[in-house]
């Protein structure tokens, strides 16, 4: 149960609102009337507008607009039904809001006749495009590749070790990650279309001279050493993931979780990414096994999975990791020096064999 006195809260363009009702989910026919039963979120500024990060132009003496861009896929939502959640924002801020008819392209044009008015109701719209979003799957996420030729080197031979030592039941070659794909995760986010994944680019960017250089700017190069292993699950002889763990060399203990979890927020504040599974700090992995891999070969078909199949709604058939535990709890992979972070397309693969990349920084001297 929601603790009343300390509310989940959401942040959307650098502001705060307060989620009355975390734990309420709402289907795509309650979300497009989402106005008919009040919004769920209440802008804990709503009298004080200075933080909004969007500009409101003043047309002439008497009116003022903004204008912004939403993917189509949220369009209904901020319709509704009948129209019912256009006009309610309408009426409630004041304001008149013009949006692309279907086949259209273009932004969505708010006109009222003061700026706050105007502003609240670019909140509202953000609000209902945030909530919409949370509730789709991932298409891209923010990584540190952790491929140098010397950890793929050592997790080959990790794998064939494993192979040959630890056969526990539900183990199959299928289940290990492909080498050059090894990475460390920072987050996911939903991209529903070209804009989206430029603005992201530019979150990126602006995260790199914000918070990641000025981090790291007295450990560079700064490097990060893959050695140890832990599971998501609470048996380890029930696993679905089983991850390498990182550490930093050469620099202050948890640097990594810090620059991870600032990464996130920076995102988290723009509306784009969701805390992970509402923890405060970054489940720091890199995934080594994982049992949504599992090809139909393994499990006595002819073919192995699409990339598709593998994430469709079918259950997962876990294995026995306890003995790769006990013989390789402390596996060292080696050290990668920390050159790049990489927004990437999920189920997309490169050239290079990694993800394919959307936007790439560099963070190395």
């Amino acid at each position: 149960m929601t603790d009343i006195l300390k509310p989940d809260l959401l942040w959307i363009e650098g502001r705060c609102y307060r989620i009355n009702d975390s734990n309420t989910e709402l289907t795509s026919f309650q979300e497009h009337d989402l106005y008919e039963n009040d919004v769920p979120y209440d802008d804990v500024n709503d009298a004080d507008d200075d933080d909004d990060n969007f500009d409101v132009v003043l047309l002439d003496n008497s009116r003022f607009t903004t204008s912004f861009h939403v993917s189509k896929h949220y369009i209904g939502a901020i319709i509704g039904k009948k129209g019912a959640v256009k006009c309610r924002v309408e009426r409630d801020t004041k304001t008149d809001i013009k949006i692309p008819k279907q086949g259209q392209t273009g932004d969505i044009v708010i006109f009222g006749s003061s700026a706050s008015s105007v502003k609240a109701a670019r909140r509202r719209i953000n609000i209902i495009v945030m909530s919409s979003r949370m509730k789709q799957r991932p298409t891209h996420f923010i990584s540190i590749p952790m491929n140098s030729p010397d950890i793929m080197n050592n997790f080959e031979t990790f794998k064939n070790n494993v192979l040959r030592d630890c056969p526990g039941r539900g183990l199959d070659e299928s289940l290990f990650i492909k080498p050059n794909k090894l990475h460390l995760t920072l987050g996911v986010m939903c991209l529903m279309d070209n804009e989206e994944r430029l603005l992201a680019s530019k979150l990126l960017t602006e995260a790199k001279e914000k918070i990641i250089l000025p981090m790291l700017e007295d450990y560079l190069p700064f490097k990060i050493r893959l050695k140890g292993l832990s599971y998501m699950n609470d048996d380890p002889r029930e696993i679905d993931v089983l991850y390498g763990r990182v550490q930093e060399e050469g620099a202050s203990t948890g640097l990594i979780q810090k620059l991870a979890d600032s990464l996130v927020s920076h995102f988290y504040k723009a509306g784009y990414m969701e805390k992970d599974h509402g923890r405060d700090n970054v489940k720091l992995h890199v995934t080594l096994i994982n049992s949504k891999y599992r090809s139909r070969a393994a499990q006595g078909g002819e073919d192995s999975l699409s990339s598709t199949s593998r994430n469709s709604r079918q259950p997962r058939v876990t294995f026995d990791g306890s003995e790769i535990l006990r013989k390789y709890a402390d596996y060292d992979f080696g050290v990668i020096e920390f050159k790049e972070i990489h927004l990437s397309q999920r189920h997309s693969i490169g050239n290079d064999g990694f993800y394919q990349p959307t936007c790439v920084i560099c963070c190395s001297t």
